[in-house]
């Protein structure tokens, strides 16, 4: 028995281990009096009038569910080396990015623009696995960029990790084209846990108000359920459910602040790069 092999495997076992139960010891600390009084919880819409704070809609209390999941990230350059067909490609740190040339299908009407993209990326000689995408309305800018993101039962990894961008630019024709894309992309999705019950939108809202993410005048501009990665293990990345929150300042600054959606916790920008390879 190759001794040495075995004790490899079980440091990688524990290292996992010790540093997934630490991130959620340490979520867990995060302070939510207010879950406590429900004061703000009560009161929520007519504290956010008070303070000329913005949503969208009226704030959904449903409750879905999601897991811990673990996945890991594809190199991409075999696949992209049989597959790929009139484009210049390369891959850096496991992203894809290529410049694409001119043809039939790479012509976008204005009318049907996402229509047109969407047809581009389902060709395996186009775009890898890009069956595996579907569209970041809220990121996408029209005729410029179009953001698509990988998903697991429904919910979209708004990560690095499983993003594909498609970038349309104009010919010296004026006609729309699509000229470049960058990807990136995971597999092996498996859960770690059980399913679990995440908080509703409203409560991250809530979560963001009490921890001063959200202040008097600032508009929120959008509120999704999406996965992000919070640390990778030897080429294992994790990721947990999160609301993820765009917020426009009083002084037409955007920012997109994250809420765990099993702890409640604001997750801050540094946490996804808690990264030990």
């Amino acid at each position: 028995m190759d001794f040495r092999r075995v004790e490899g495997i079980f440091f990688i076992v524990f290292l996992f281990l010790n540093m997934f139960l630490f991130y959620i010891y340490q979520e867990g600390r995060e302070p939510q009096d207010y879950i406590s009084t429900g004061s703000i919880s009560e009161n929520l819409e007519e504290r956010l009038k008070a303070d000329h704070i913005e949503v969208p809609k009226d704030l959904s209390k449903i409750k879905r569910e999601g897991y811990y999941l673990s996945a890991e990230e594809d190199e991409l350059v075999a696949d992209a080396r049989e597959k790929l067909a009139d484009q210049s490609w390369q891959v850096n740190n496991d992203q894809l990015t290529s410049q694409i040339m001119a043809q039939s299908d790479t012509v976008i009407k204005k009318s049907k623009d996402i229509e047109s993209i969407n047809q581009f990326i389902r060709n395996p000689s186009n775009v890898l696995y890009g069956k595996d995408y579907v569209l970041n309305e809220e990121e996408t800018i029209p005729l410029k960029n179009y953001i698509y993101n990988q998903t697991y039962e429904g919910i979209p990894f708004y990560d690095e990790t499983a993003q594909l961008s498609v970038i349309v630019s104009q010919d010296k024709f004026e006609s729309d084209q699509i000229s470049s894309y960058k990807q990136t992309h995971i597999s092996r999705i498996e859960p770690l846990r059980e399913v679990q019950s995440v908080i509703s939108e409203r409560d991250a809202i809530i979560s963001l108000y009490t921890n001063n993410r959200i202040q008097s005048g600032d508009t929120v501009k959008w509120i999704h359920l999406g996965y992000t990665r919070i640390f990778t293990v030897r080429g294992k990345n994790v990721y947990i459910p999160a609301w993820f929150v765009s917020v426009e300042s009083s002084k037409n600054v955007i920012q997109t602040e994250r809420v765990n959606a099993f702890t409640n916790a604001v997750i801050s920008s540094s946490v996804s790069e808690v990264i030990n390879k």
